[in-house]
């Protein structure tokens, strides 16, 4: 599985550029975001259906 679309620059929620991966997740704020691997840490509640997936820059899904 791949990502479809246009492969974010940076995260939704900081704003900084990211780096080598990033997650399509759920915050624990509620609402789904593009977000770097520390903002996921701290603000997204995992990985899997329902949670997030976790995607290489590439856009090639890793995990989730």
């Amino acid at each position: 599985m791949a990502w479809i679309g246009k492969v974010p620059e940076t995260c939704d929620l900081c704003k900084e550029p990211m780096f080598e991966a990033f997650v399509d997740g759920k915050t624990e704020m509620g609402p789904w975001a593009n977000m770097c691997l520390a903002c996921h840490q701290m603000f997204g509640i995992g990985l899997g259906t329902g949670k997030g997936q976790k995607y290489a820059l590439s856009g090639k899904k890793l995990e989730g």
